[in-house]
């Protein structure tokens, strides 16, 4: 709960700090760069992780690896985390900008379900479909299961839109 707290923090600072230098989407997609990175190599995030290693030499590190691709913003951003001993929150804080800017460009993550795999034209249908419901952009993710029987099971947010045939014959048991 605290470290959600300290990410939400750092990643609205991050933000603001971005929206003043007109540079959202590229530290939104330089941050991409860094956890795939650290995703990638579970030695450095081992690392940067490690607290007998010291912030010189992390910093070093990560000047090493990042300075290549990552603007001044983001590396003084990487740096701070390392400085103020929070780098092992980056997937947290990266996790929490992502959910700041989406809210900032007024878009919605939502998630499909399906009895079996969408085509690509069924996927944007219905996120159009749910761009004209909602009134907002959508993010839309697409997972299948084959227990739904039939039809679809959306989630947007907190709402849950269930057409599924497995959804109806549960309805339909209640109701009898």
């Amino acid at each position: 709960m605290a470290e959600e707290s300290v990410s939400r923090r750092y990643a609205q600072a991050l933000l603001n700090q971005a929206l003043g230098a007109g540079s959202l989407d590229t530290v939104s997609k330089e941050l991409g760069g860094v956890s795939q990175a650290l995703d990638g190599s579970p030695l450095l995030a081992a690392y940067l992780a490690n607290p007998l290693a010291t912030r010189e030499r992390k910093k070093s590190v990560i000047g090493e690896v990042f300075a290549k691709e990552a603007s001044p913003a983001t590396m003084g951003f990487l740096n701070l985390l390392v400085d103020k001993r929070r780098i092992d929150l980056f997937s947290e804080v990266k996790s929490q900008f992502d959910a700041m800017v989406r809210a900032q460009k007024g878009v919605v993550l939502a998630t499909a379900t399906s009895a079996v795999p969408l085509a690509p034209a069924q996927v944007t249908a219905l996120e159009k479909s749910l761009e004209e419901r909602t009134g907002k952009d959508i993010e839309l993710s697409v997972a299948v299961d084959p227990s739904l029987i039939g039809g679809i099971l959306v989630r947007i947010g907190d709402t849950v839109l269930d057409g599924t045939v497995k959804g109806k014959l549960e309805r339909l048991r209640e109701q009898l």
